[in-house]
This record gives C-alpha cells, structure tokens and sequence, in this order.
C-alpha cells in the first residue's frame, strides 16, 4: 500500500522502508523475547499479545485510509475516486501529471500477456531471474531466522 500511494518520486522510499521495519520487527522480536526481558514462562504471554497491539492499530486505522489511486484507476477506472484519493493523500495541487502516469501505465498493462505459472517457466527470457527468486527464497528459509 505504502508504494503504491507513494509520489513517483518517493515510491522506491517508500517500498524500502517496508523491508526496513519487516527486518526491524524481527530484531525487536528476538531482542524482547531473550529470557532478561519477556521470555521467561510468566511473561511469555505478554510476549505473544504484543504483536495484537500493532495490528488493532492497523485495524482502527485502515478504514480512514483511502483506495489506492492507482487501483482506482487501474481497475475501477474510477477517475474521480483517483482524484480524490491522491488529493487526500498528498494534499491540494495539480497532479494530473501523476493520473497521466498512471493511465500510460494501465494502457501499458492492456498490452501485456499476462503468463500463467507453467508458461513463466517455460519462457527462456525469465529462467535466470526465476532461479534468482527461488534460490533466495530458500536460502532465507534456510538460514535459520524461522528457527530463532
């Protein structure tokens, strides 16, 4: 969500900071739940409520948040909405600019074969970047964060 409401400008920031704060809910998982702190047989109760704060948060939150634009516009083809959400998310101004992407994008998308899993397989122009995906995807499963 964070990426796709982001400014063009601001998106990769945006999508980073979400790595960021993943890894860095990890840390603070691991950190807390050392014996010293909430990992002892009576406090480990409160360990594992304290992830139930972080999302009635985000379940209080989320419904004051608008659509996303480009999901309005993309898939709604909800014009107005778009507008209205981007004006709600990064305040009064002109961003038709930023609709213009949005709409050369979605014709962009109209173009595009979308590939089942099989045929991604087959298609010798994805097969590196496919090994690449799996071969990460194991090895941070195999590297023992899980297990921790």
């Amino acid at each position: 969500y964070v990426g796709e409401i982001s400014p063009k400008k601001l998106r990769g920031f945006g999508n980073s900071t979400s790595s960021f704060f993943w890894a860095l809910g990890k840390a603070v998982g691991q950190i807390s739940g050392q014996r010293e702190l909430l990992g002892s047989r009576s406090l480990w109760p409160m360990l594992m409520a304290s992830c139930g704060l972080p999302a009635l948060v985000q379940l209080v939150t989320l419904p004051f948040f608008p659509e996303s634009p480009p999901y309005l516009l993309m898939h709604k083809g909800d014009q107005e909405g778009c507008k209205k959400a981007i004006r709600q998310l990064w305040g009064e101004g002109h961003h038709q600019a930023e609709i213009d992407d949005i709409m050369k994008e979605k014709a962009t998308m109209k173009n595009t074969k979308i590939l089942s899993v099989l045929e991604l397989m087959r298609e010798p122009a994805f097969r590196w970047q496919l090994y690449m995906i799996v071969i990460l995807t194991a090895t941070v499963q195999l590297c023992g964060i899980n297990a921790v």
